[in-house]
């Protein structure tokens, strides 16, 4: 359907434009540097187990500053999917990681924590789809000084079919459509019942590698990935 004229624009009052500004920072500009900076620094083990505390940070800052509940048996299933993410990630070594990689990579989980709690009250006077836009594209500014010199090094005449299908599912899909699907439902749900999802995101990846033949399948692997599912199961009940 399509959107009325204006609805993005009108979609929330000139006080909002400010933490709109800060979500862009946080969940765009922050957040991509930081995790891509310290995938470079640390190890690529590391870096997924620290963003994968960003579930545990949302769930406490949302406890703190939105007073959102906060059972015991939600942050013990966050704390269980965190423990069987850390089993899948790390099933192959941990590599070589430094305290620099790993201190960006604990800064964009950090990020990303922050952009979900302090986005979610403007949630009430806003739509998503007006959130996740304008914090998008003002988040995305920052990134061209440093984006644009690698861009003109990309030989763009050459790629292929599949190349382009998979930067358009890149952008459309896992960065777009998730930002939007994110805080839509972060509009209907408590914080702590929907990050502990996000921990489902390693063990999708890991079973389709799996199913490609990119992966063994292990005892480890099966253990984390059972944790996994047990945890958000835990941490989704009311």
């Amino acid at each position: 359907m399509a959107l009325p004229a204006g609805a993005l624009r009108h979609a929330f009052g000139v006080r909002d434009w400010g933490l709109v500004v800060l979500l862009g920072l946080l969940g765009n500009t922050l957040f991509h540097v930081l995790l891509v900076t310290g995938v470079h620094h640390t190890s690529p083990a590391h870096a997924a187990i620290l963003v994968a505390l960003s579930p545990l940070f949302a769930a406490l800052l949302a406890r703190i500053f939105l007073g959102e509940p906060l059972r015991m048996r939600q942050m013990a299933g966050i704390g269980l999917a965190f423990a069987g993410v850390a089993m899948i990630v790390t099933r192959g070594g941990a590599g070589t990681a430094s305290w620099l990689g790993d201190l960006l990579s604990l800064g964009a989980s950090l990020a990303w924590a922050l952009y979900t709690v302090i986005g979610k009250p403007l949630l009430a006077r806003a739509t998503p789809l007006a959130v996740t836009t304008w914090a998008t594209v003002l988040g995305t500014i920052p990134l061209l000084p440093l984006g644009l010199p690698g861009l003109e090094e990309v030989q763009w005449s050459e790629l292929s079919l599949g190349r382009w299908l998979l930067i358009a599912y890149l952008s459309a899909v896992t960065i777009a459509l998730a930002n939007l699907l994110w805080y839509w439902v972060l509009a209907r749900r408590a914080t702590a019942r929907v990050v502990a999802f996000s921990y489902l995101i390693p063990l999708i990846a890991t079973v389709i590698a799996v199913a490609a033949g990119q992966e063994a399948p292990t005892a480890s692997l099966a253990v984390g990935a059972a944790a996994v599912l047990c945890g958000v199961a835990l941490a989704h009940r009311t």
